[in-house]
């Protein structure tokens, strides 16, 4: 049985790779151009052009977040003056401010923020459709590279893992978030009945249910792909074996054919795997802006709450920082699952 598998997969080295080669190299560059993707645009990649594109973005979108920065220091530096002008033995009056204060603060803040979880949300079912589409196009480029079992794992258990990771952020992460919000006005504005512990609890259980998914789905595809390099490995070198001994005369000259056709493909995964790691990062990089700029925006908005010492409105501040952050582990999490993976199979070779 195993003899047989060898020269099986022997003979797919032969086949394979030639009809291969033109049909997937046009179908990658009708991706690459669909995202404004080209060979030398990856190639001029510099860190100050990155830095530089990365400064236009956040420059074009750090606009609102400084005017609702400032407007918001002034609500707070009011309800400061307020308390300080109407002074209340029962401090009646100054619960009743920093609720108002609170209440101003919480609404002005909940729309931009419910704007960049739909912008997520949008972002997720983009990388889920595009993945949807680009991994079976990857693994058939991987099979034609001579990573016949490796490639299958891509559109197999990676494929369902991600489709699965995504749908639990879209279904039940994302949209909990608001049930999240309502607890920050409650814990904010009641001096009676604390949520605090509840929210962290949320926090804690939707971050580790997360990292646990990616976690398990990294894991297994590292043990599949180790075990199934060695098998592709042999597989290639059989049929180069059988090439050059098999076939008189001609034997080493269909040896390095095999090699020439072999090592285009190679080129034709890489070029695709630099499209797939550019795309993701291009669907994702505009969530990823707004909320750093949202983040160290309501950062700076809590310092200002508590510099001015009210306690209510800085608690509020704070559950929305917690927001972003659970947002941005989202992003994050996706971001470096899909990297890393695609980057393994870039890295592989098939012994040639």
């Amino acid at each position: 049985m195993k003899k047989f598998f060898i020269l099986t997969m022997a003979l797919i080295v032969f086949f394979i790779p030639l009809p291969a080669y033109a049909g997937y190299e046009e179908e990658i560059n009708q991706i690459a151009r669909d995202n404004n993707i080209t060979a030398q645009t990856v190639d001029e990649l510099t860190v100050e052009g990155i830095i530089q594109y990365l400064y236009d973005s956040v420059k074009e979108k750090a606009v609102q977040p400084v005017k609702t920065f400032l407007k918001l220091s002034a609500v707070i530096a009011l309800c400061c003056i307020a308390k300080a002008l109407v002074p209340d033995e029962k401090n009646t009056a100054s619960l009743i401010t920093e609720s108002v204060g609170t209440v101003i603060i919480f609404i002005s803040l909940l729309e931009p923020m419910q704007d960049i979880i739909y912008m997520v949300s949008d972002n997720l079912r983009s990388v889920k459709n595009f993945m949807a589409t680009f991994l079976p196009l990857f693994s058939a480029i991987c099979m034609a590279s001579g990573e016949f079992l490796t490639s299958n794992i891509y559109t197999g258990f990676f494929l369902a893992g991600l489709v699965f990771a995504a749908n639990f952020c879209l279904v039940y992460i994302l949209p909990s978030v608001r049930l999240y919000f309502a607890l920050i006005i409650s814990n904010a504005i009641s001096p009676y009945i604390r949520l605090e512990s509840i929210g962290n609890l949320y926090l804690k259980f939707t971050k580790r249910a997360m990292r646990c998914i990616v976690s398990v789905i990294c894991f297994v595809l590292t043990l599949q792909t180790t075990i199934s390099r060695g098998k592709d490995t042999l597989a290639v070198k059989t049929g180069k074996l059988i090439a050059g001994s098999a076939v008189p005369v001609i034997g080493n000259i269909l040896q390095d054919a095999i090699g020439s056709v072999y090592s285009g493909m190679e080129a034709i995964k890489g070029f695709a795997g630099v499209v797939g790691i550019l795309a993701v990062v291009y669907i994702f990089l505009p969530s990823v802006v707004v909320l750093a700029i949202y983040w160290l925006t309501v950062n700076c908005l809590a310092a200002v709450a508590d510099i001015f010492g009210t306690k209510p409105i800085s608690e509020c501040v704070k559950g929305f920082v917690n927001v972003i952050e659970l947002t941005l582990s989202v992003v994050f999490l996706f971001m470096t699952m899909l990297v890393l993976s695609l980057t393994v199979m870039i890295s592989l070779t098939n012994g040639v």
